[in-house]
């Protein structure tokens, strides 16, 4: 069994602030995480690999060297292989030019039983690259996912629908996107795995040793475009007034034609 898990760094939303004056985001406020539905992806590959001999996990991840870092504790929690997708070519990439990237660097290493993704991403929100890449690579596709195992030679999977659970059968190749449910457990595979995670290679691709067409990534194949990026509006909080009925009836009075709401 190969199983591939796609891993994305996203800043971590609590700590994410938009500078007031250009209206974009603030990158020296934040400090950058796993998103969370890749690690649960990952807890699924832990959880085949826990119950089925001869199953090797790997992880891509597109983006910057800083990912290496997380790729490295990703091999420690029981991955075996680490990729990073890294090209100044590819900045400014949309759903469809990353999907585009991911596909040419997955067809690069060989082919694989299962391909899982998040279901979605904190700073794009989009649910798009996982269908995206199962359309690019020809694979099934089974969204929104909860439980994966893997009996008689098939995929039995736990998905939500709508308002309802299914459970569905497929076959390989098969990509599915995880729902966030909790950081992945350590599987018993991480155990003693610390020399083996700085050691590992983190195989580098990019369109030196990857076949891309150039027209169809980065910004040049993202016909996506961010029109404008504003931050949320705050609401004004409420405001208690004390006293009696007749003082808060004349207190809130004296709040709305302050506000000029009646005269």
């Amino acid at each position: 069994m190969k199983i591939l898990v796609c891993l994305k760094l996203v800043p971590n939303v609590r700590e994410a602030k938009i500078d007031p004056v250009t209206n974009n985001l603030d990158r020296s406020s934040m400090r950058m995480v796993v998103n969370p539905s890749d690690l649960c992806g990952l807890k699924f590959a832990l959880n085949i690999k826990d119950a089925l001999d001869d199953t090797e996990i790997s992880v891509l991840s597109m983006g910057t060297m800083a990912a290496e870092k997380f790729l490295r504790d990703a091999i420690q929690m029981g991955a075996d292989k680490a990729y990073l997708l890294s090209d100044m070519a590819f900045k400014g990439s949309d759903t469809l030019a990353t999907s585009y990237s991911l596909s040419r660097a997955i067809k690069s290493l060989g082919d694989f039983d299962l391909i899982i993704t998040g279901d979605s991403t904190l700073d794009g929100d989009t649910g798009q690259v996982g269908p995206e890449l199962s359309k690019f690579l020809d694979f099934n596709l089974l969204s929104f996912i909860k439980d994966i195992k893997y009996e008689d030679e098939s995929f039995i999977v736990t998905r939500i629908s709508n308002d309802r659970e299914e459970e569905v059968r497929a076959k390989a190749p098969l990509l599915v996107t995880a729902l966030k449910d909790s950081v992945p457990r350590p599987s018993k595979f991480s155990r003693g795995r610390e020399e083996i995670a700085q050691e590992a290679e983190i195989k580098i691709l990019s369109s030196e040793n990857v076949d891309f067409d150039e027209d169809r990534i980065g910004q040049k194949g993202s016909p996506t475009i961010v029109k404008e990026v504003f931050p949320p509006v705050h609401n004004e909080p409420g405001q208690f007034i004390e006293g009696s009925i007749d003082e808060k009836v004349k207190g809130l009075i004296d709040i709305l034609r302050e506000r000029k709401v009646i005269e």
